[in-house]
């Protein structure tokens, strides 16, 4: 395969197939978005997310803290000493999601951020490999279970991979040596990788550092070869650097203006344990590199399953509690392995051969086997740990030197490629805690990088069997159907009323009203879950002029509470999170008046499983 930096603009078969993948895309995206998460956060970050993008579509930075603020308390936000309100995660997506909050249509925003990655993908295959690697490539991360999944949330991964795509997609156009306008393709990279920052800052680091290192080198390749060339490739480089620098100061004069401290991490004034790193400081109970690895091995064997949808066993109810954090008896603990086998990176190894052609890539692919295989056993003692890790790195950086020797563009880009996704898993060991219950989504970044280099075995297939190039389409697109009928439905299935959020507690909020006058809910309860009355908290705008306000009535603010909001219609509930659960009920359904759970009637029925 070799690159084609100039590809025909005409609209062939590929660029239908790639506008069917995009229309699909976002046809499932607004069905996921609908029918399993019924355009609501079901996650604390989705509250914070959206709060936060209502605050930007009034055009407000933070707002004034609330008096009494106790009543009025959302997940992951701030209620900070000086009297000012706010997300404590960084502005970038939510400035993007305030845009589908004044089209009153917020999922919207993933939906086109998720069809642009598809087609930006398929670009970026194209134009480094050749048009059936970009194609499969846009096939796999449509069908992805992972890509569908948060794509249809509210969570800010799927923006993420947009910017990570377009990023390297201008960079390659940057650093070609016949390229046109390269300070321009600078420019644009600046703004990818600025908004990937202001939106997922350690993703961002992850993703920049292979191309730092690249950049060094291909400078340094310039004062040795050729000097004259040496002011044309900074150029384009220190307009990416500025650019990136200029939007990335977005996150300092956020914090400034919320907290009087632009270096402030906003997530410590949550958890004062929140951080990146290791020590007794970080995570509930410390955080250790054994205990990175200990999540990584979980977060890996979900991701292989996960990924492409390829895997094998059955999506049955036990496992469909396992996905949302419910642990059954006898069942092995979060952070060994997911149950069904994943086999979503069968085509990863194949791909780099396929890509370095040469001998040295067999003995380092079977390196690299027998130290991950190295994993799979339990032993994360530190005598395993450091040792493994710092080998992991020696792994990753070794190819470097012959490849550097081979001037293979398709070869040099396959390592960096391949080193965004390493260097994004590493990252993340610094973290304290996995995740899972909407995917491996920490490694969410790399799914277009892994999706190009699983498609280039294929396409090479192709190449050498042009007579069976529809045959390797159809099975690809057989085994995604697969995949998606097994897999994907009800691995994402089993995030439908997730944390007890759907439109029923609304629903019947609004079937109570007799009048037209807005809505005052008051939950009483000495201890509330916010899983209790969650769609209702997010009915409340940040304003509180909303249709609907909810307040927590701990039994010290119902006067005030009330004399807050006399023009408003009050109806009454109760909610405990204890005695089985996250429960809440309308005091008017109660025998006899009596606001417990057992005398009630739920407003908020669990899953069938729960």
């Amino acid at each position: 395969m070799t690159p084609n930096p100039n590809p025909t603009r005409s609209f062939d078969r590929y660029t239908w197939a790639v506008i069917a993948l995009v229309c699909l895309t976002f046809a499932l995206t607004a069905w996921i978005s609908d029918a399993v998460f019924d355009r609501l956060p079901h996650l604390e970050d989705e509250v914070a997310y959206l709060f936060q993008a209502e605050v930007f579509a009034r055009g407000d930075i933070v707002i004034d803290r609330p008096v009494p603020n106790t009543p009025f308390w959302k997940p992951f936000v701030v209620d900070h000493s000086s009297g000012t309100r706010f997300s404590k995660y960084t502005p970038g997506w939510s400035w993007w999601l305030s845009l589908g909050v004044r089209l009153d249509q917020a999922w919207i925003i993933n939906a086109w951020f998720a069809t642009l990655s598809v087609a930006l993908i398929y670009r970026l295959g194209r134009e480094i490999f050749n048009r059936d690697v970009g194609l499969i490539a846009a096939l796999l991360v449509t069908c992805s279970p992972m890509a569908l999944l948060l794509n249809g949330t509210l969570m800010s991964h799927t923006s993420a991979l947009t910017f990570v795509t377009l990023f390297m997609w201008a960079y390659w156009r940057l650093s070609r040596t016949a390229a046109s306008h390269p300070l321009l393709w600078g420019l644009l990279a600046g703004f990818a990788l600025g908004s990937l920052v202001i939106n997922r800052p350690l993703s961002g680091i992850a993703i920049a550092s292979p191309f730092i290192l690249w950049s060094v080198i291909r400078l340094g390749q310039a004062l040795i070869r050729d000097r004259t060339a040496f002011f044309p490739i900074l150029r384009p480089l220190i307009a990416l650097s500025v650019i990136t620098l200029i939007i990335s100061a977005a996150i300092p004069f956020y914090n400034y203006v919320a907290t009087g401290d632009p270096l402030k991490n906003l997530y410590t004034l949550v958890w004062e344990y929140d951080k990146v790193g290791f020590g007794p400081d970080y995570g509930k109970s410390g955080h250790t590199l054994e205990k990175g690895l200990r999540h990584m091995r979980f977060d890996l064997s979900l991701t292989a399953a996960d990924l492409f949808g390829w895997q094998f066993g059955a999506v049955d109810t036990s496992l469909q509690r396992r996905l949302i954090g419910e642990i059954e008896p006898g069942a092995p603990p979060a952070d060994s392995f997911f149950p069904n086998l994943g086999v979503s990176w069968i085509l990863l190894l194949p791909g780099l051969l396929v890509a370095w052609k040469r001998n040295w890539a067999w003995i380092w692919v079977w390196i690299v086997v027998v130290w991950a295989a190295a994993l799979m056993f339990p032993e994360t003692s530190r005598n395993f740990a450091l040792p493994w890790t710092i080998l992991g790195g020696l792994l990753l950086f070794a190819p470097l030197i012959p490849l550097l020797r081979q001037q293979d563009t398709e070869a040099q880009w396959t390592w960096l490629l391949l080193a965004c996704a390493v260097i994004l898993v590493g990252v993340h060991l610094a973290y304290w805690i996995g995740s899972q219950r909407y995917s491996t989504r920490y490694y969410f970044e790399a799914i277009g990088v892994l999706a190009l280099i699983s498609a280039l075995p294929l396409a090479w297939l192709m190449r050498q069997f042009p007579t069976y190039k529809t045959l390797i389409y159809a099975g690809l697109f057989a085994v995604s159907l697969w995949g998606f009928v097994t897999y994907s439905t009800p691995r994402i299935d089993a995030l439908r009323g997730f944390n007890r959020i759907t439109p029923t507690l609304i629903e019947q909020v609004n079937a109570r009203r007799t009048t037209d006058r807005p809505v005052l809910v008051l939950i009483t309860a000495p201890a509330v879950s916010w899983r209790s009355y969650g769609a209702l908290m997010i009915a409340t705008n940040p304003y509180f002029d909303s249709p609907i306000v909810a307040a927590w009535d701990t039994g010290r603010s119902r006067e005030q509470l009330l004399a807050l909001f006399p023009d408003r219609e009050v109806i009454e509930m109760g909610a405990t999170n204890r005695q089985g659960g996250d429960h809440s009920w309308f005091l008017a359904d109660c025998e006899g008046g009596v606001s417990s759970p057992q005398t009630c009637t739920i407003a908020n029925p669990p899953r069938m499983w729960e």
